[in-house]
């Protein structure tokens, strides 16, 4: 079996070839990315230097590239946007993206935001854009509609960081409610492939928008909500949702149509959604239910090894 990861560099992509090394011993892992040097290039056996995803080059390089893959895990935004749109041009490779519906969806945080509150689901008091918010009156948040991963954000708290915000092209950021610190945030992944359906809920720690600690969090009114969202939308793949609760209400501010940076993480606490994706698309094989440890606490850090 031969692997194609994009965004090779990345911390969701290198969190992947882990995961297929440690599952399928016989495959080969290769990555594509724009740098040809970077962290990634210990955990595969090539990385293919390849242009931006919205170029013209991309697509012949792709193409031929995937003369030689089996299987195709795109990891970052444009290029799963990419794969979306040109499907049934690669009709005859397994690539592992949700359904178009999904990744057009929740790859804007409007659209997400109207998505969720048209079907009565728990969400910021207000998502808007920018340009559509005249005057400062409460603090808020700034996000680029487009994007995931903590990053792209900060906190207006003054008038004076509103007016900043004239330096912005607002047509492309968003406003949305500041949910402070009465607040818990967890990061949920949710898989449903066929008649099977699952759940992880994790507590977690950020620094410069990475999780570095998650905890597992048993709560049956969130893990219902969640499964009540992949019916609705059809989920058949995996999803990641981000969400604040207090003890008053619960708000989903983000969901990413993908495998997340947590992947490496709950697969090790037993959620291998990232395997039994792969696996149901390979073989149509259906993952057994299995519960979720009563405690797991995971801790993320670099190490260093001599290559």
């Amino acid at each position: 079996m031969r692997f194609l990861i994009t965004g090779a560099h990345g911390d969701i992509a290198r969190s992947i070839s882990r995961i297929i090394k440690e599952n399928y011993k016989n495959s080969t892992i290769e990555g594509t990315d724009i740098d040809s040097d970077g962290p990634g290039e210990y955990y595969y056996k090539k990385i293919h230097k390849v242009a931006c995803s919205t170029s013209k080059k991309y697509y012949h390089q792709i193409k031929k590239l995937l003369k030689k893959h089996n299987i195709i895990i795109p990891t970052t935004e444009n290029e799963i946007k990419f794969f979306s749109k040109n499907r049934k041009k690669f009709k005859t490779k397994i690539i592992l993206i949700n359904s178009k519906f999904i990744i057009d969806t929740f790859s804007s945080k409007i659209k997400t935001f109207k998505y969720l509150k048209k079907n009565r689901f728990g969400v910021p008091n207000f998502c808007i854009k920018l340009n559509d918010l005249k005057k400062f009156e409460k603090p808020f948040f700034i996000k680029l509609d487009t994007g995931h991963g903590n990053k792209n954000y900060d906190f207006i708290n003054s008038s004076k960081k509103f007016k900043n915000l004239n330096k912005l092209n607002k047509k492309k950021w968003i406003a949305q409610e500041f949910l402070n610190d009465n607040y818990k945030e967890y990061t949920c992944a949710i898989v449903k492939l066929k008649n099977f359906k699952n759940v992880i809920i994790l507590n977690r720690k950020l620094d410069k928008g990475y999780t570095y600690y998650a905890e597992i969090v048993h709560n049956m009114y969130l893990k219902n909500l969640l499964l009540e969202l992949a019916d609705k939308i059809d989920l058949n793949g995996s999803i990641n949702v981000q969400l604040k609760i207090n003890n008053k209400r619960y708000a989903i501010f983000e969901i990413n149509p993908r495998l997340s940076s947590t992947v490496m993480m709950r697969h090790k606490m037993g959620f291998k959604d990232c395997v039994w994706w792969i696996n149901y698309n390979l073989k149509k094989q259906i993952p057994k239910f299995r519960l979720m440890p009563k405690k797991a606490k995971m801790i993320k850090f670099f190490d260093e090894k001599f290559v």
